[in-house]
């Protein structure tokens, strides 16, 4: 009965998922629905192979994950050494690092909450438990964003563009980085693209003057993209905004002063790692739009997913609130009750 369970409930999961991205990819939530489906369809398959292969399948099962986290944890640490030597030593390329250390620490808490109660102190083992299923959340959220972005990224392109909009991330000394020429680059294959078959979108580049600058990211974009042979014409300079959400909205308001319907089709360039949250932010701003992404140095990708994924907790800092807050009061509570029986954590074991 509990394999039917797991199984039926990951089937209905994953067809709801896969329905989702069917018709409406653009919901980051979704990557939570298809992991808690995979992870409903692991479990009937581990308790199906615990079955039939034991002791091994349960030994391998327990050995998994903590295994997993160790080497994930190493791989980050490693990827920070070499990041920091290629871009120096930042807020940036230090998150890689960091989380690096906190998937090596999570076993670690979980096998001490698990080892030591219930005869270690009540409060420290609560304290464990706690920085265990906050890690987990925390590293649940990670695992469904950073694959439904690499899912998001390999969907079918749909033509037909009105308008193709490349979106700033920063000018030195003035000019275009490395990073934005790959978002201006993809978006002159994708402009050339629709122009080919037979659309006549507009170029948007969209990004203000960045503070402690004098040239707007536009301006600089724009003519970059005139270099490249695009006509002067074809090309709307949005010089105000400074973060992913006013580049949207920035540019949507550009297109309707020049006549486009609120129902235009639009392409939306930028970096692969920023495609997810770009796509999300176009569907909550009502835009028919969708988000290809430029190839990033790979060395750079884990850092950029974490930096990525760090601006969609905080963009749902309220869910993540209650969900944290919820699991701190139910384990608080249980360490008060338990601290108030006779024989302490036993009373509850």
């Amino acid at each position: 009965m509990v394999t039917q369970t797991l199984l039926l409930g990951g089937a209905v999961l994953a067809l709801f998922g896969a329905v989702r991205v069917l018709y409406e990819p653009r919901h980051i939530s979704t990557g939570l629905v298809l992991l808690c489906a995979l992870g409903l369809l692991a479990l009937w398959a581990a308790v199906e192979l615990g079955a039939r292969w034991y002791p091994w399948g349960v030994i391998l099962i327990l050995v998994l994950p903590p295994v997993s986290l160790v080497l994930a944890g190493l791989g980050l640490l490693a990827n920070g050494v070499i990041v920091t030597r290629r871009e120096g030593l930042r807020i940036s390329t230090a998150v890689a690092p960091v989380v690096g250390l906190a998937l090596l620490a999570l076993p670690f808490a979980a096998i001490w909450a698990v080892g030591a109660w219930p005869h270690a102190p009540i409060w420290a083992t609560a304290t464990a438990v706690i920085v265990t299923l906050l890690g987990l959340l925390l590293l649940a959220q990670l695992l469904a964003f950073t694959v439904y972005a690499i899912l998001y990224a390999q969907l079918p392109y749909r033509s037909g563009a009105d308008a193709v909009v490349v979106l700033g991330c920063g000018l030195v000394n003035g000019r275009v980085t490395p990073l934005l020429a790959t978002r201006l680059d993809r978006a002159l294959e994708v402009y050339r693209e629709e122009v080919a078959a037979g659309a006549f979108p507009v170029l948007v580049v969209s990004g203000g003057v960045g503070r402690g600058k004098k040239v707007a990211e536009a301006d600089a974009m724009g003519d970059y993209l005139e270099a490249a042979g695009i006509d002067p014409a074809m090309i709307i300079r949005e010089r105000r905004s400074g973060n992913t959400e006013e580049n949207l909205r920035f540019t949507a308001a550009e297109l309707a002063t020049r006549g486009f319907a609120d129902d235009a089709r639009i392409t939306v360039v930028t970096s692969d790692f920023h495609v997810m949250r770009t796509a999300a932010l176009t569907r909550r701003q009502g835009m028919d739009a969708q988000a290809v992404g430029a190839r990033t140095a790979r060395y750079f990708v884990p850092a950029a997913f974490l930096r990525e994924f760090a601006a969609v907790i905080d963009s749902h800092r309220r869910v993540n609130l209650v969900a944290g807050g919820t699991l701190v009061a139910v384990v608080l509570g249980l360490a008060v009750y338990a601290s108030c029986m006779p024989n302490g954590l036993e009373a509850v074991s």
